[in-house]
């Protein structure tokens, strides 16, 4: 039996690359507060973004029912071609309330005989529907039925944000009723989402929970437990939060992420760029005064693994250089492989074991599976194997997980000296997507393996 070496991997290590991974990382709000905000002003605004995910598309409900059964899915049909088509995934929240229109929901609904009412805000007379008329309810499911029927599962969708309820479907009625409606109206809301979007993660703002008017928030927060929704909050950097939840970085309620984190991603939507320098909470280079350290401390507590900086690509990343290549490894998984124990030679046709430990340097784990792969690689032939054993959701953040696999070499294979090396990918509708490892470029090859030891073949 071959000797068994131990392979200390941390000189390779690079933390400083910003490394560019599906499932994690920056969001942009593409459609904010109307159909006009924050829409980039060149293509190269994203892309130069480091570690940008995917777009978040908030749309008032009206935009794209203008009619009943009339849908007009080309106002987001040619936002997701274009840019998924770049490698970009998407997000949706389609609302109900908005304070810039009048109508986030259609004025069909009401003229249909939807209850509502008329809040005067910043100049708009903004209709607020009775959330659990039952006229209102059947138009919004059958809503929902069309929207899901065409997107619900698709490769690129990151995740449904959980919109009809409050403005700006952040769950209050702050700028309208002031009210709080009833958590079995409110149930009906998600039992509609649920209902139609099986095939995605579904996310929902802490102020469906947070800020209501009475003490029934621990029944809502369980039924959202209960059905595997994620949480989302929209507060960070905002002045209130600011000086109200100082100790917790502005996030009000960390302990609703702890309770989702391990199993869902955990989404941060930051005040509005020009609002937070306005408030001076966004003070010098990369927020070095105030506002970036706000946003670093509300990752860690909140395990945050998309964030969305909620102003114009192009500005905040000029303003932030540093700050946003930093951030974009912490959200999320970031993988560094810590070790490697493998046997000096392998005999063909045997099997033996290797064993690699890995760290998780980012605030939270991996909710999809990537697969490992082994390649031996020599001047005489290849041998590509994957490594069925491993299991990267369990790569917890702040833990070294160590994992053995069994490799078994195929007597065809011609002895000789080869080159150990390994990639993570995920595959899925027939595409491969390389996972980049915090590992220096020099043992990374044009096929994305990295070079981690070498091993005779005997």
């Amino acid at each position: 039996m071959a000797a068994t070496r131990s392979l200390d991997l941390t000189g390779m290590w690079n933390a400083e690359k910003v490394l560019k991974n599906p499932h994690k990382g920056w969001y942009h709000h593409y459609y904010d507060n109307g159909i006009w905000g924050y829409k980039t002003k060149a293509d190269s605004d994203l892309d130069s973004f480091p570690g940008m995910n995917h777009l978040y598309l908030r749309l008032a409900w009206s935009y794209l029912e203008p009619q009943e059964e009339k849908f007009n899915w080309a106002l987001i049909d040619d936002v997701i071609n274009k840019w998924t088509a770049k490698g970009y995934s998407i997000s949706f929240c389609i609302t109900a309330k908005e304070t810039g229109i009048s109508f986030a929901t259609p004025e069909w609904v009401k003229n249909a005989g939807a209850k509502g009412a008329y809040y005067p805000i910043w100049g708009v007379n903004a209709w607020e529907p009775d959330y659990g008329d039952p006229i209102f309810l059947a138009k919004l499911e059958n809503f929902h039925r069309a929207f899901a029927a065409r997107y619900d599962g698709k490769p690129w969708l990151e995740y449904v944000h959980i919109g009809s309820y409050g403005d700006w479907g952040e769950g209050h009625t702050s700028f309208s009723s002031q009210k709080s409606f009833p958590v079995d109206v409110l149930k009906k809301h998600i039992d509609i989402h649920k209902k139609y979007y099986p095939k995605s993660t579904l996310a929902i703002a802490d102020g469906w929970v947070n800020d209501r008017r009475d003490d029934l928030g621990n029944l809502l927060k369980d039924y959202i437990l209960q059905n595997d929704i994620t949480f989302k909050d929209d507060s960070v950097n905002v002045d209130y939060y600011v000086n109200a939840y100082s100790s917790t970085y502005s996030v009000q309620s960390p302990d609703l992420f702890d309770r989702v984190y391990s199993s869902k991603p955990a989404i941060l939507e930051l005040q509005h760029y020009g609002m937070q320098k306005q408030e001076n909470n966004w003070i010098g280079a990369n927020g070095s005064v105030k506002g970036g350290t706000l946003l670093q401390g509300a990752i860690d507590v909140s395990h945050a693994t998309f964030v969305g900086y909620h102003g114009y690509a192009n500005e905040w990343l000029q303003d932030n250089p540093t700050l946003a290549a930093k951030l974009a490894n912490k959200m999320g998984y970031w993988y560094f492989l810590k070790s490697a124990a493998l046997p000096t030679s392998i005999t063909r046709g045997n099997n033996t074991t290797f064993k690699l430990k890995w760290e998780n340097h980012g605030v939270a784990p991996a909710y999809h599976s990537y697969k490992l792969k082994l390649a031996l690689k020599g001047t005489n032939g290849t041998y590509t194997q994957y490594l069925t054993e491993s299991n990267n959701k369990c790569w917890l953040p702040g833990t070294t997980t160590e994992e053995t696999y069994t490799v078994n070499v195929p007597r065809s294979l011609v002895a000789g000296k080869y080159n150990v090396t390994i990639a993570l990918v995920e595959e899925k509708n027939n595409t491969t997507i390389p996972i980049e490892l915090a590992l220096q470029d020099r043992i990374k090859g044009s096929d994305n393996f990295y070079k981690i030891a070498s091993i005779d073949v005997k």
